[in-house]
């Protein structure tokens, strides 16, 4: 049986919509999930004339910020 690359976080704009696979995180606390063995190894983002396609080399010392409001 060969390992099922894990599920992508998405995270989708109009409405904010976060979809992950909660089976596969450790709850911290309300709205925060964590797992120790994995990094972030790649970044895509696309839409309203953004184009944005990126590996992370190391996962470490990223930081992601999406700002919503009204």
């Amino acid at each position: 049986m060969s390992n099922q690359p894990d599920p992508p976080i998405i995270v989708t704009g109009g409405s904010v919509t976060i979809e992950f696979d909660e089976d596969n995180m450790e709850k911290l606390s309300k709205g925060k999930h964590h797992h120790r063995n994995k990094r972030i190894k790649h970044i895509k983002v696309e839409g309203d004339g953004l184009s944005y396609d990126a590996n992370v080399p190391t996962g470490k010392g990223l930081k992601i910020t999406i700002t919503v409001g009204d």
